[in-house]
């Protein structure tokens, strides 16, 4: 088990220190406490939980006394906290069992840090800092205000939060301006700024309403150059403040569309240019940017994260815009998408009374004459396997009836949860690991208003690997673990009054037999991905996307990243593995073609890619193909090694061997529908690349024999698969059928 010192500088904390100390002490196995000059009780509250309360005489650097209270550690890593942050208790929870758990080749930790609240107590601003750091890397900080911890090497990321509780702190007007004042002094001194300082420089004039020449600053800042995306971007919707309080909107435009310069347009930014177009009237160009707002996904690259912009906030204010130009129906509409977030809110309960007395008490204004269809499913991410049994779907559904009479929507970069299900009459739970917390209820919720609801294919995720065998073995596990007992009640109700019950694998569906489902309703139909159809050979047109290696020796990879989600936790561990297996497979004549079905993997294939470092026989493909194209590019190698799951499927509809790395339960369950789970390696394994070369001996010697088994359990499968449609299930009881 690793060790902990916490490491702070306080001064002046008295109100808040006893909250944040009592938070963590459970953790810590040190706790070194820097004071700068506490004129209360600081030290004394600090000596109730220490004895290493040590003095700093303040020298206007906050780097200089982080850097000093951490040279005092002694432990295995370093926590570092301010006095007005606390760590809550399930997040307490979480950083002991990071601590008893971390790999001493881990040297650093991010956490989340959730620096504000909405009213309705969720984080309103929050971003990713690197707290917790090996002690021995000796890591310094930098920067006399707003410094930052400059940190290197294996690098994880987790769920942990930090919560910034400021707002508990009665006195916060301790040395108002002071961070203005030492930025003043270091120009005062003739010392240069660095990047950084000339975007924080501008932050606080901004702050202390120096407007006019917090612009001058934030130019100056971008013209560098240098400066991290997300404050470049930060530093445009600061400048659009500042032009704002100025009164000159044309710069104001402008700063908010130089934002685009930097990365896609984020939703913080398309709310600032919704609410520009509103105050001008122009309602089609605010609906386009709330639209988008909704619609963009922000990655977790450590950058600032607001989520009311891409959630409630936009809806509300389409509420507005399609009132204004008469769509009241649409209006209505997103009033409800808001009350998905914000339940309690008095504007929505507002609208909501003003709807009733509308649109008269009991209609739906939400109408066109068709019946309407929602399928769920984690779609519209660019994610190959998901988009894939989306296009699945809608092609059956269209072969059976077509869409005359019945419109299909999926929850496209959305949660069920955010639709309305009134306006439904078939609820479809979507092929994927979404057999979940989240959309039980949903469901659940349909059947109770009369709806009909199928489950096409979906399976569980995220059950520990310890359970496996156990459920393999058909013997109990903790359920309560994974599903508390109400979602298990929900889960077995929705089961019973299912149209279809096909779940994707055996181990998903022992889990929901354990539970209490109906056996006969529950079937084992297999992954939708099995409808994908068999290549036999490439067509003269499509010659171009052919590999350009030549032989028949070549492996196809695909690697990626679940963000260190993986059974034994450590991805980089499972890369490095992977790296020295290929340059293995090279030695054996075999050319490597690393590919990708996900486009948030495409930073790790290009890590694998050097790691490896042999340009000659190693290509990097980071194409997004059309699946159909990338059956027919698979179909010329030897075999593939994956690590997405639907890569395997893929892969196999090309008739092309695949080893499935294993790095959560949805592997095992799919590999064993397909009776695969010979060719499976677990990313907990120690031998990953020993693992690789037996189970290339063993494809060269039964590739056949592989592939037919295979195909003779997909016919099988696609006969259940298409069960609902041939039988036209979701239709019972409709007049005429």
């Amino acid at each position: 088990m690793a060790t902990i010192s916490l490491c702070m500088i306080v001064k002046d904390e008295e109100e808040v220190l006893h909250n944040c100390l009592e938070s963590v002490k459970e953790a810590c196995d040190e706790i070194i406490i820097a004071d700068t000059g506490s004129s209360d009780k600081t030290k004394e509250i600090a000596a109730n939980y220490t004895d290493k309360v040590i003095e700093f005489e303040w020298i206007d650097d906050f780097s200089a006394a982080r850097n000093f209270v951490f040279s005092h550690a002694k432990m295995d890593y370093i926590l570092w906290l301010d006095a007005d942050d606390i760590v809550k208790e399930q997040d307490l929870n979480k950083l002991l069992k990071l601590k008893k758990n971390l790999d001493p080749s881990v040297d650093a930790v991010s956490m989340f840090y959730h620096l504000s609240f909405d009213e309705h107590e969720n984080p309103a601003f929050s971003m990713r800092r690197n707290r917790l750091v090996k002690r021995e890397r000796d890591f310094k900080w930098h920067g006399v205000v707003h410094e930052y911890l400059e940190v290197s090497g294996n690098i994880i990321s987790s769920d942990i939060a930090i919560t910034h509780n400021k707002h508990k702190k009665k006195n916060t007007s301790i040395e108002e301006g002071r961070n203005l004042r030492i930025y003043e002094k270091k120009l005062k001194r003739g010392e240069s700024f660095s990047p950084r300082d000339l975007y924080y420089y501008a932050n606080e004039l901004k702050d202390n309403q120096h407007y006019k020449k917090a612009t001058l600053y934030y130019k100056e800042f971008l013209a560098t150059k240098k400066g991290w995306i997300e404050d470049e971007i930060m530093a445009c919707l600061n400048m659009s403040d500042c032009y704002s309080r100025l009164g000159d909107k044309d710069e104001e435009l402008d700063a908010l569309c130089k934002s685009f310069q930097y990365d896609l347009p984020r939703p913080e930014v398309c709310c600032r240019l919704g609410g520009y177009f509103m105050e001008k009237k122009d309602f089609q160009s605010a609906i386009f940017w709330y639209g988008t707002a909704i619609n963009t996904k922000q990655k977790d690259n450590g950058g600032f994260k607001q989520p009311a912009y891409s959630t409630w906030f936009p809806h509300l204010q389409l509420v507005l815009c399609y009132w204004e130009l008469g769509h009241m129906e649409k209006s209505y509409e997103h009033n409800k998408m808001a009350e998905k977030f914000i339940p309690n809110d008095p504007s929505v309960a507002y609208n909501n009374n003003f709807f009733k007395d509308y649109f008269k008490e009991g209609s739906n204004p939400i109408s066109n004459g068709k019946k309407k269809i929602l399928y769920i499913g984690w779609i519209g991410h660019k994610n190959l396997g998901d988009e894939l049994m989306w296009d699945l779907f809608k092609e059956k559904f269209d072969e059976t009836f077509g869409n005359e009479n019945w419109e299909l929507q999926g929850t496209i970069r959305s949660q069920a949860k955010n639709y309305d299900i009134d306006n439904y009459d078939l609820i479809v739970l979507g092929g994927g690991s979404i057999i979940c917390k989240n959309n039980t209820p949903v469901l659940r919720r349909a059947i109770e208003k009369g709806k009909k609801v199928m489950i096409w294919g979906s399976g569980i995720d995220r059950i520990d690997k310890s359970d496996i065998e156990l459920l393999e073995g058909g013997k109990k596990v903790y359920i309560q673990k994974y599903f508390t007992t109400d979602i298990q009640k929900k889960l077995v109700e929705v089961i019973e009054h299912a149209e279809f019950a096909g779940v994707r694998g055996p181990l998903t569906y022992e889990l929901l037999r354990q539970m209490g489902a109906n056996e006969e309703k529950l079937k084992i139909s297999g992954d939708p991905g099995l409808l994908l159809k068999n290549i036999d050979k490439i067509d003269e047109k499509d010659k171009h996307i052919t590999s350009p290696f030549k032989g028949s020796k070549i492996i196809g990879v695909n690697w990626g990243t679940s963000f260190n989600h993986v059974y034994g936790g450590n991805e980089k561990f499972v890369e490095d593995q992977l790296a020295e297996a290929l340059k293995n497979f090279i030695k054996k004549g075999y050319q490597i073609y690393l590919y990708s079905v996900w486009n948030d993997d495409i930073p790790a294939m290009k890590r694998l890619y050097k790691k490896v470092n042999d340009q000659e026989n190693v290509i990097l493909d980071t194409k997004y193909y059309d699946v159909n194209l990338l059956i027919k590019l698979l179909s010329q190698f030897h075999f593939t090694i994956n690590f997405k799951l639907h890569a395997n499927l893929i892969s196999l509809a090309a008739n092309t061997p695949a080893i499935a790395l294993a790095y959560r339960f949805k592997v095992y369950d799919f590999v064993q529908s397909v009776d695969l789970h010979k060719l499976v390696i677990s990313t907990d394994s120690n031998n990953i690349n020993h693992e690789l070369m037996n189970l290339e001996t063993f494809i060269n010697k039964e590739r056949d024999t592989i592939m037919n088994k295979v195909n003779h359990k997909k016919g099988d499968y696609i006969n259940m698969i298409n069960t609902p449609f041939d039988q036209k299930l979701y239709l019972k009881g409709e007049e005429g059928v």
